[in-house]
């Protein structure tokens, strides 16, 4: 239930718990239950300095309860603020989280790229051991070649098995010089061409460890460049991971902040749910005390007054000022129980309000207030009818408390003092105490 409803209803409560005390001001008639209108009087003295308490401490519950929504809906606006906060955070995380990822997979690819190469390394050093080791065996067999030669030049020489001239003696004829000369010649031709094909092997096999070796010194700087970019990289990650641990920690706080600011909030809930239950409990309390002095009014009715309801009503404006504004019965735009009607013609500002009947005066106030009737007069009819008239002009009431007026008689003029948004009246009739539609009932007109 809205509270602007409620406010209404104490306020309503509050001025009916008024207009009987004032009823009671006048008359020392005694009812059939021995009590008399000065004991009712006492009685609802009392209801109405309860009623008005209760009013007050509902007026400052329902600033307490606009105060504290403020603080509530504050401190929500603060929580979707770390809320979105928090959102932002996850997605700078989410994105620091890819890009780690992703120099992850640099290392290791360059990790892959070291491995390769040191490899390749592996694989020169292996060969260029091969071929050292070939070029060992190359080099020994020369050494023995060369010192077989040295040994059988040697020997010819010694024994002269071999000279130029002893073979060309020893011949038998020129052929035969001509034929030892040849395989002389063709022997020392085969040891150089075995000898030299020996030297070339071994310097094809050095100048491919000299190109091994180039390549290996590649490598390493391959390797050496790798490594130095594998380093920044992993200083990049480093650096990266620094920035998780930073975001992580903001988040952490942030979601501190958030639990901080949601217990809050709780918080404030439970004290607006208490400060409604007590707002309810005061409203039921109110119902009570208006159920009391509607009561107290039947009771009041049922003394021995004149009757003036053989009379017949007459409309409480001229004729013309016709317009309902507002119904008796459920009012959607309060929000309220609307136990009257609602002039309002326009042009009505300033009208004369007729007596709808003959009657006593039982309640006249002048007041320039802004809340419940302002400036209004309740008459007495007899039988258990009274009509109530409010919203009038500050200082147009024509009547006093006690006055027996005539029906048609003017009791003030239309205004807007009161819980009123401009000019109009508001008319109720009730009997014994309970509200009546006014629109039920038939009316004549005013001269």
């Amino acid at each position: 239930m809205e509270i602007k409803m409620k406010k209404r209803k104490y306020i309503r409560v509050a001025v009916l718990a008024m207009t009987v005390c004032m009823m009671l001001a006048f008359a020392p008639a005694v009812g059939s239950s021995g009590r008399t209108e000065s004991d009712i009087n006492a009685e609802i003295k009392a209801n109405e300095q309860k009623a008005e308490r209760l009013a007050e401490e509902q007026r400052e519950r329902e600033a307490e309860i606009a105060a504290t929504q403020g603080d509530r809906n504050q401190s929500r606006q603060r929580e979707v603020l770390v809320e979105q906060s928090i959102a932002a955070v996850n997605e700078r995380i989410a994105i620091l989280n890819a890009n780690i990822v992703l120099q992850q997979e640099a290392i290791a690819k360059k990790e892959g790229e070291i491995e390769a190469l040191e490899q390749r390394i592996s694989d020169a050093e292996r060969e260029i051991e091969l071929r050292e080791h070939k070029i060992a065996l190359l080099e020994a067999e020369n050494e023995e070649n060369l010192e077989k030669f040295g040994l059988l030049v040697k020997n010819n020489y010694m024994t002269g098995s071999l000279g130029m001239v002893d073979i060309l003696l020893d011949s038998g004829d020129f052929y035969e010089m001509i034929v030892r000369a040849d395989v002389l010649q063709k022997a020392a031709e085969r040891n150089t061409d075995f000898m030299n094909d020996l030297l070339a092997a071994i310097e094809a096999q050095e100048r491919e460890i000299e190109e091994l070796e180039e390549l290996k010194l590649s490598l390493q700087a391959n390797i050496e460049l790798c490594e130095q970019e594998k380093d920044a990289l992993e200083l990049a990650l480093e650096k990266l991971n620094e920035d998780m641990a930073e975001l992580e920690r903001e988040m952490d706080g942030e979601q501190e902040r958030l639990r901080v600011l949601a217990g809050e909030t709780a918080v404030l809930q439970q004290q607006i749910d208490g400060m409604y239950r007590q707002f309810n409990a005061t409203n039921e309390e109110l119902e009570e005390l208006e159920k009391m002095i509607s009561q107290l009014i039947k009771e009041l009715q049922n003394l021995n007054r004149p009757n003036y309801s053989g009379d017949g009503f007459v409309w409480p404006v001229d004729e013309k000022f016709q317009r309902i504004t507002c119904g008796f019965g459920w009012d959607a735009g309060w929000s309220r129980w609307h136990r009257a009607i609602d002039i309002g013609n326009a042009g009505i500002n300033g009208a004369n309000i007729y007596s709808i009947q003959s009657g006593t005066v039982i309640v006249a106030v002048e007041s320039n207030s802004r809340s419940g009737y302002g400036s209004y007069v309740v008459v007495d009819h007899g039988g258990g009818y009274t009509s109530l008239y409010s919203h009038m002009q500050f200082g147009s009431v024509r009547v006093s408390v006690g006055q027996e007026v005539k029906v048609g008689q003017v009791l003030g003029l239309v205004g807007s003092t009161g819980l009123s948004t401009g000019p109009h009246l508001h008319f109720e009739i009730r009997v014994n105490g309970e509200a009546r539609n006014p629109l039920d009932y038939s009316y004549s007109y005013v001269g």
